[in-house]
């Protein structure tokens, strides 16, 4: 009896652990199944965040700094669209119990958007990753086609070692996210025109269907045709609301019409069908106020460069160069009203300027900044921007197209201000994260602010009109995800 009843208690366990042990080895890769994938999406995520990173020191996406980070041109044919890998030095390695790790990372340009000449056309990167984790070396069951479905390499060999581990490959395409995007972006809270008059909306000047004839540059807002104003005037703040208060407003609507998104990061209450991240919002589209605003809004620096133009405080004339070789002057001290002259016609000039001081153009008549139709400037300012009452990018002799004018507000300090009053007019972009900006009166705005926070005191007939067309150009802020799916077919 004793020998009887060890034998079934023995044929009991071995039952129990052929059960047991594929379903353990199951578990155990599946999980590795799963992590090879987040080792991939991470070999993604590495080639964003340096994309990200490069964005910050480089206007020109051709030109960003592959070769010095560790990255080779599979065939030098294709030199600017062709494939690129990552040195093995350089790829990720998550490590973990199954030792996870990329095996291959490669980026190439998907297409490129019909913007500027063929040579500068702002490309999409398709990044393709590959990673992998280690398993145990028995199938999980005795149905072969687990290890086919998985690509799960049992077999393997490094060297005379055996190394069974699974592999995963991602391909994801990113496009570029222009830095002037929508209407106005507020580190902080927004608050808007007290007037029911007071608007947001957008027009597009490379669109004679949606803008009135204008200069050589483009055309402008469509202020006599109401029939070709467009609702994608967006707003957004990426402020949040405290950890004990997490509904409630962020951004001050103040009966203000807007028509385009209104997005805030969260204060909005999913239970109920009112708006309580945006208060007084009674004049905008409802089902387009959302909580999920979600980017990285950095500062930006003024460039370093090593010859200038110009350097000092009162220059006889501000001249222009070429895109590749643009006149550049440094401003020792405040800056106010002035003209850039135009090149002959026919040709496009580049000017850049950094002011060290305020860049204040003071109030009057003759008040405001000249950028003729055929340049494109960009200035940077260390200090305070003042615009007064005047005319900027907007008299007759002015370009009044907001790309050819971009002010770049680098200031770091608490009390940086972004200022314009009275009836002034102003087509610009302005990207300054730290600057408070205030606009008192019937100030008309065309183009995109970027700025830590936004108040209008007034707001009467005044209002801020989006270029649609920095939405398709000019600055890279930074890249985002187009496309993403897992490559079934093999690794890299």
């Amino acid at each position: 009896m004793a020998t009887l009843i060890i034998a079934v208690l023995s044929m009991t366990i071995a039952a129990y652990y052929q059960t047991l042990v594929p379903k353990y080895r199951g578990a155990y890769q599946a999980s590795s199944w799963q992590e090879a994938l987040h080792g991939a999406e991470a070999g993604a995520e590495n080639v964003i965040r340096s994309l990200n990173s490069w964005v910050a020191t480089n206007t020109d996406p051709n030109a960003y700094p592959w070769t010095a980070n560790g990255w080779t041109v599979t065939d030098a044919t294709y030199a600017l669209n062709g494939e690129r890998t990552l040195g093995s030095g350089q790829l990720p390695s998550l490590g973990g119990p199954n030792q996870i790790r990329v095996t291959r990372v490669a980026v190439d340009v998907y297409t490129r958007e019909e913007i500027g000449s063929a040579p500068t056309r702002n490309p999409w990167f398709r990044v393709r990753s590959t990673a992998r984790a280690n398993l145990p070396g028995k199938y999980a069951n005795s149905d072969s086609r687990d290890t086919e479905l998985r690509r799960m390499k049992l077999s393997a060999k490094n060297g005379s070692a055996a190394d069974p581990h699974v592999t995963r490959t991602v391909e994801v395409v990113l496009r570029p996210r222009y830095r002037y995007s929508r209407a106005i972006t507020g580190v902080t809270g927004l608050a808007l025109g007290n007037s029911n008059n007071w608007e947001v909306d957008s027009f597009d000047s490379s669109d004679t269907a949606k803008s009135e004839p204008g200069t050589t540059a483009g055309g402008v807002y469509p202020a006599n045709t109401p029939s070709e104003i467009q609702s994608y005037g967006s707003i957004a703040s990426a402020e949040a609301r405290p950890a004990n208060s997490p509904v409630g407003a962020l951004i001050e609507g103040n009966g203000a019409v807007v028509k385009g998104d209104v997005q805030t990061f969260g204060g909005d209450d999913p239970t109920t069908t009112a708006h309580e991240n945006v208060s007084g919002n009674q004049n905008m589209i409802q089902s387009r106020i959302k909580d999920d605003f979600d980017e990285d809004i950095s500062a930006l620096t003024e460039p370093t460069w090593t010859t200038w133009t110009y350097q000092g405080n009162n220059p006889s004339s501000y001249l222009t160069g070429t895109q590749s070789n643009p006149t550049r002057y440094t401003i020792t001290g405040n800056l106010g009203t002035f003209a850039v002259t135009a090149p002959p016609v026919g040709t496009t000039g580049y000017i850049e300027i950094v002011v060290t001081g305020n860049l204040s153009t003071g109030n009057g008549g003759n008040a405001g900044i000249t950028i003729p139709p055929n340049v494109n400037a960009t200035i940077w300012v260390r200090g305070n921007v003042d615009f007064g009452n005047g005319s900027i990018n907007a008299n007759n002799s002015s370009s009044k197209v907001a790309s050819h004018l971009a002010v770049i507000g680098t200031s770091t300090a608490s009390n940086a201000t972004y200022t314009a009053s009275g009836n002034a007019v102003q087509y610009l972009t302005f990207y300054g994260p730290a600057y408070a900006a205030t606009l008192n009166g019937t100030v008309e705005t065309i183009g995109s602010f970027v700025v830590k926070s936004f108040q209008i005191n007034g707001g009467g007939n005044g209002g801020f009109h989006y270029d649609e067309a920095l939405g398709r150009g000019g600055a890279i802020a930074g890249w985002q995800v187009a496309s993403y799916f897992e490559d079934t077919r093999g690794d890299l």
